[in-house]
């Protein structure tokens, strides 16, 4: 996965990571041997691409934007579509995250935004709940300051203001974040693009 994206701690890829262990929402922490990758594929049809990924999710975006994509089953996201051709900033985020089977989506959902409540500059903007993908889904927007990671190098995270729409769903004993994130300037610029393409979530 190309360093250039938001590799460090946002609410998608940091909570993720953290074993969620509040309000009955567990990982399972016991040894395992190394991952098995996880394999994708992208299909193109008409002016469009389809990501689909053994990880249990087909997401489509128009086959003019660029993605990256990782198999490494140790990583939990997924792919990113970047939306504009000048950054990799603004872009939906698809992870997932391996639960017990006793997780309910509040509980997912609950622990997700307790995480997102600690970013500098939180501010809620609003919450709902919705479907995604024939599920029951909880969606959030919200401004926060995230350390962003601009380059191949640590030294390169820099503290940046975001607006990000979230969404969370539980399907199979996983958990998906499906996020829009975009610098404040730009979210309007991208955000109905970056819906369509949220809305293609299917799980499969």
């Amino acid at each position: 996965m190309n360093n250039r994206n938001l590799i460090t701690a946002l609410a998608f890829a940091a909570l993720i990571t953290v074993a969620v262990t509040t309000a009955g929402c567990a990982t399972n922490t016991s040894p395992s041997p190394t991952p098995t990758p996880i394999p994708s594929q992208e299909t193109v049809i008409g002016n469009n691409t389809t990501f689909s990924s053994a990880a249990g999710f087909n997401i489509t975006y128009p086959k003019t934007l660029k993605i990256d994509s990782t198999t490494n089953a140790s990583v939990q996201v997924r792919v990113y579509v970047y939306l504009a051709t000048n950054n990799t900033l603004d872009s939906v985020v698809v992870a997932e995250q391996d639960l017990d089977a006793s997780v309910t989506l509040s509980d997912f959902a609950n622990y997700m935004v307790t995480q997102v409540n600690n970013y500098p500059n939180y501010k809620l903007i609003s919450n709902a709940s919705t479907t995604l993908g024939g599920k029951p889904a909880y969606t959030i927007v919200f401004n926060a300051t995230v350390p962003v990671q601009m380059g191949t190098a640590a030294s390169t995270v820099q503290e940046t203001p975001l607006k990000l729409m979230q969404t969370f769903v539980v399907n199979n004993h996983k958990g998906y974040v499906v996020t829009y994130k975009a610098s404040p300037s730009d979210y309007n610029t991208y955000q109905a693009q970056a819906q369509q393409i949220m809305n293609s979530f299917a799980l499969t």
